[in-house]
């Protein structure tokens, strides 16, 4: 079986990045990654479990990227 994986990388508008990544593991479950990044590449989240309950992947993806902007968003990066 194929690993199948969506990979989602922004540039919010304060500086910050984010990466989300949501695949579906060869088990069949699904591994979520989060990472939001200040302007100089330093980490403020790197969370390799978030847990978005009874979602399929592409749900997940949007839930894990959402939660990553409201970390990134609320950020001052001044």
């Amino acid at each position: 079986m194929t690993e199948r994986h969506i990979i989602h990388s922004e540039t919010l508008s304060n500086g910050c990045t984010i990466k989300v990544k949501a695949e579906i593991l060869r088990d069949g479950s699904l591994g979520m990654f989060i990472g939001v990044y200040r302007p100089d590449g330093s980490v403020i989240v790197e969370d390799n479990h978030p847990s978005p309950h009874l979602l399929d992947m592409e749900a997940a993806l949007d839930w894990a990227i959402e939660k990553a902007k409201t970390i990134g968003n609320s950020q001052r990066t001044l």
